[in-house]
């Protein structure tokens, strides 16, 4: 069989893509292989979020420049959002690269790399182009959590985003296709699944009849066998009272909630163009907490978006305090190439970016932790995943508001069970617990 090698940049529905590529080349006789070295195909797949990420897929290609040089046969491609963003880019920079796809080519990849192969150079796909449900995985995969793209593309437009053009508009699947897939990953053991799409609540209005994402989540959870479902990422835009309900009313629903921010600041959030103001996003989280008041909440920020003065800054740390978020993902903004963001007036210095973003960790760590020491002597539900990364001996999992916990398992408890563990200690970045007896374990031990 021909090999090969993967690698993955970016976000969840790039990893999710990745899978879909090492199926469908599977079933073209391509095992997967870790050594780069030995690979006849390997494939980047990219992001565009940031600068930064795409420098490292520039830095790696250099890197690949000497094994192209050595083996010339290798196929080397590019594929993901930078690919659709970049191509004229890639191929200048790194003219040792022969294929280059967006992720709306996926479907087609054996017969992209398979031209490639005899010998095309400079191959280009970046076209949209009909949505598919791909379902195919690499060989050998038994997820205990596996990801579910729902929806795929953007049309929010926001200033700072080059989501829009490098996924294209939004387009849901249908939930026959979506309930298809789900069924299967269970089957082969699947546990828990996350519905992704870039805007994901906004899933289903493009559908006949339309639909919408809670009642999706209704229809996923009665799958049996299925303990788990999660969700990401959301836009606050698109929240409706009905998802709100469905958090509260669909069991298997877990207590967690990515709502990105970006910014605490009212007029910050104009320029963004993200459709709702702090109060608005407030009101949102509230209502969430009143319908499910165990709700964990994680968001992303940008520091540093053009025009931001100390006051729109100061603005984003009080929601921080405000909201008590479990996670934030925090970044510097990054000019993105053909964005509104790029070209706007009172582009603020890296200096500063650097000294608000020191500053804004500081808070989120503070208030991250306040919220993690809440759970010490709680009991907390876990699937156990896998064994601690530090104690091989024991077992680690995750609660339903998405912490680590590491556990004693005391041959009770195996990957794939769902247990109660009771938290004995709350670490920076996890926590630990011990098992809480089953009833008939009561019992025994009290005879």
């Amino acid at each position: 069989m021909a090999k090969l090698h993967l690698i993955t940049y970016g976000c969840q529905m790039n990893e999710y893509d990745s899978e879909r590529v090492a199926g469908l080349l599977r079933e073209h006789a391509y095992e997967l292989t870790a050594d780069e070295s030995e690979a006849d195909v390997i494939l980047l797949n990219t992001c565009a979020i940031r600068e930064k990420a795409e420098e490292k897929v520039f830095s790696k290609l250099g890197e690949l420049r000497r094994l192209k040089t050595a083996r010339p046969d290798v196929v080397v491609g590019v594929m993901g959002c930078m690919a659709v963003l970049q191509n004229a880019t890639v191929f200048r920079r790194a003219p040792q690269v022969d294929l280059v796809f967006g992720s709306a080519a996926i479907a087609r990849v054996p017969e992209l790399v398979a031209r490639a192969r005899e010998g095309r150079r400079h191959l280009l796909e970046t076209a949209e182009a009909p949505l598919v449900k791909i379902t195919a995985r690499p060989p050998g995969v038994r997820p205990l959590k596996a990801f579910v793209t729902v929806m795929e593309g953007c049309e929010k437009h926001c200033t700072f985003c080059v989501v829009p053009r490098t996924r294209g508009r939004e387009r849901s699947h249908p939930p026959a296709a979506i309930l298809a897939e789900v069924r299967g990953l269970v089957a082969d053991g699947c546990r828990e699944v996350t519905l992704l799409g870039q805007t994901v609540n906004a899933y289903g209005r493009d559908l006949t009849p339309p639909t919408d994402l809670a009642e999706l989540l209704a229809r996923v959870s009665e799958v049996p066998g299925l303990a788990r479902i999660r969700f990401t990422t959301s836009n606050p835009y698109n929240l409706t009272p009905r998802l709100v309900r469905a958090m509260a009313d669909v069991p298997k629903v877990c207590e967690y909630f990515h709502l990105p921010l970006q910014s605490g600041s009212n007029a910050v959030l104009a320029r963004m163009n993200r459709g709702y103001t702090r109060e608005r996003y407030l009101e949102l989280v509230a209502a969430l907490r009143d319908a499910v008041p165990a709700m964990a909440f994680s968001t992303d920020l940008i520091v540093g978006f053009p025009g931001e003065t100390e006051d729109d800054f100061a603005a984003t740390l009080e929601m921080v305090e405000r909201v008590g978020y479990d996670n934030v993902f925090s970044f510097r903004y990054s000019r993105r190439p053909g964005t509104p963001a790029a070209s706007m007036p009172d582009q603020v210095p890296d200096a500063v970016k650097a000294e608000r973003h020191a500053r804004l960790l500081a808070v989120v760590q503070r208030v991250t932790a306040a919220r993690s020491a809440r759970l010490a002597g709680r009991t907390v539900e876990v699937l156990i995943d896998g064994a601690s990364r530090k104690d091989p001996g024991a077992l680690s999992g995750r609660t339903r508001c998405n912490r680590v916990v590491n556990v004693d398992g005391g041959g009770r408890a195996g990957v794939g069970d769902v247990v109660d563990v009771q938290v004995t200690e709350v670490l920076p970045h996890s926590l630990r617990g011990v098992l809480v007896p089953t009833p008939e374990e009561a019992v025994c031990s009290s005879r």
